[in-house]
Parts: C-alpha cells; structure tokens; sequence
C-alpha cells in the first residue's frame, strides 16, 4: 500500500545540516497496524509528516497505492489528505468553541461528495462506535482528556480514510486512557480493516502492533 523509497529530509542549522530521515526505505501493507518507535530526535515524527503529506522531503520517493504522491501539486496533495489520509495528534487539536459532534463533521464538510443527511450520519455512526454518542452536544473543554482524544480518532476517521496516522497519541493521557484509546485503534484496525501507521514512545504500546520499526539517528535500526 506504501512505498518509501530512500526517503531523506535535511534541515540547515546555521552552517550545520541535520540529517531528520537519512535514507529511509520501507513497505506498509494494507491493512497493517504499524508501529514507528525510537528515541527522541531518531526522525519517527519527521517520518510520519512525509507520509501524511504534512511536509516535503528533501528527496527520495513515496508511492501511496501506486501514486506517486510527492509528484502532486499542492492542492492536488490537499485533496489527498482529504479523502485518502486521518490524523490523530497528541495534542488532541479539537476546534474549542465547536461541540463534539461539530468537531467530527469538520472534515466530511469539506468533501464534494457528501449531502448534509450523509455527513450527519456518518458523524453520529462514528460517534457511537467509540461510545460518546451522549457527548455530541459538549464542547471539548467539558471532556477529559481520554474523551478528547477518543473525539479526536473519530474526526479522523469520519471520512473512512485509506489509511490513519497517529502522532503519539497517547502522550498526554494516563495508562488506562491510553489503553482505552489503543484498544479502540485496535478494534478499529481489526473491524474495519483499517491500515494505521502510529508513532509511539512507550515499549508497552507494542503488544498492539503487527509490526514495528525503530529508527535511530535518521535511518531504521530494526524491523
């Protein structure tokens, strides 16, 4: 479903140069629950913004179901994100003066292809999957944490997205939030069939994935 082929991303400190990814190559099958893990600074984060087409490499070649994604204008690249890709943040990144369920029609808002009936449906029918049908009219400051994030997965998810990205999810919620918001990405994965690409930085969170790859210094150490 993926291919990364020696994918690099160099920033310029000064007269200094910071090899972020430094020739990085890897395949994701469909339907994968893949773990991206590594010490702070190794390039998992950096990794994940290149295949969710959040920023540009400075070279290399990403083929996303045989697209070769990063030969795509900007817009074209926009589109993409909209229909193809979901992303799930630490920092939960819910609009506060929106209530849940607004939160989680945004993105099928912004799709051509969805009438006001549809997109209500698919908001609630995602709502209900993670349990806060009974929250749809709250704003995000009424919730905990745990509630936020699971909020936040069902915004990703709203647009049946090809493939679910998760920037370490988990960061800001205690073991038993976090275990709430992993088995629900589990069921997700397992149910739906849902591939999810998700950096983590806990050894705990891998008994969750089909696989995982650790990255050191820019490069993958271990897969």
């Amino acid at each position: 479903m993926i291919e990364i082929t020696d994918l690099r991303k160099t920033y310029r400190m000064g007269n200094v140069e910071v090899n972020a990814l430094d020739g990085v190559t890897l395949g994701i099958e469909k339907g994968e629950f893949l773990g991206i893990v590594g010490a702070s600074g190794s390039g998992k984060t950096t990794l994940l913004h290149m295949l969710g087409l959040l920023d540009q490499p400075t070279s290399g070649k990403i083929v996303i179901d045989g697209l070769d994604v990063l030969a795509l204008t900007d817009y074209e690249k926009t589109m993409f994100r909209l229909y193809k890709l979901g992303y799930v943040f630490q920092d939960y990144a819910l609009v506060p003066d929106l209530t849940v369920m607004e939160n989680v029609s945004l993105p099928a808002m912004l799709r051509q292809d969805r009438t006001e009936e549809q997109i209500r449906k698919d908001s609630y029918g995602i709502l209900r999957k993670i349990g806060l049908c009974d929250r749809r009219d709250h704003l995000p400051r009424e919730l905990s944490g745990g509630q936020q994030q699971r909020v936040s997965i069902a915004r990703a998810m709203v647009n049946r997205p090809d493939i679910l990205f998760a920037d370490e999810p988990c960061a800001n919620l205690d073991s038993e939030n976090s275990r709430m918001v992993l088995d629900l990405f589990r069921e997700i994965n397992e149910d739906m069939k849902q591939t999810i690409v998700m950096v983590s930085h806990e050894d705990w969170h891998k008994d969750y994935f089909h696989r995982i790859v650790q990255l050191k210094d820019g490069k993958i150490v271990n897969t």
